[in-house]
């Protein structure tokens, strides 16, 4: 669904600012650590954990392993869902919104699970964006519905990702992407 005002998606429960600007671009990728605002090196998926923490990977197997061994050495649970990476929709873990590259969830892939506006630009996704999975809410109970994503354009047109929903191409949004809200 669209929304055309910027104060639409300034509504959402906990948005303050529009966009949350982010200190660093900087990522862990095969043991150094990258600038994503320069180039992914490679990498065809990363994971931005916190404000702070990104971490990317060589495919979606591997981001894969590392967040469900992540997840099982620091004790989170998704409750009887397992722990993060073992139910993926997409390759889009539960708890996460994902957005792709290309079209049919191809190409590289970012991905996000904090409440936050984030400046596509930080990680060179600006414009980028063909197709998304928002794997939020859901789980082993069905969708809450609480836990919508959105994308903005920077001109105030936004896409909302209702939780447990899924594009395989954007069609008119296609590549306009500017930022993001998890």
């Amino acid at each position: 669904m669209k929304t055309n005002s910027r104060a639409a998606a300034q509504e959402q429960p906990g948005v303050v600012d529009r966009v949350v600007p982010r200190d660093t671009s900087l990522a862990s990728f095969q043991g150094r650590t990258i600038d994503l605002s320069k180039s992914w090196e490679g990498a065809q998926a990363c994971a931005v954990l916190s404000r702070t923490e990104v971490r990317c990977y060589a495919s979606r197997e591997e981001e894969k392993a590392d967040l469900a061994s992540r997840a099982t050495s620091i004790g989170v649970s998704r409750g009887t869902a397992g722990p993060i990476g073992t139910l993926d929709w997409n390759g889009c873990d539960e708890g996460w919104v994902c957005i792709y590259e290309h079209q049919n969830f191809g190409g590289r892939k970012l991905s996000f699970n904090d409440e936050f506006w984030h400046d596509l630009a930080t990680w060179a996704f600006v414009d980028m964006t063909t197709s998304f999975t928002n794997n939020q809410g859901g789980g082993l109970f069905g969708c809450s519905g609480s836990d919508s994503g959105i994308l903005g354009d920077g001109a105030g047109d936004n896409l909302t990702m209702t939780d447990c929903t899924a594009s395989a191409n954007l069609g008119t949004y296609n590549d306009r992407t500017e930022d993001i809200h998890g």
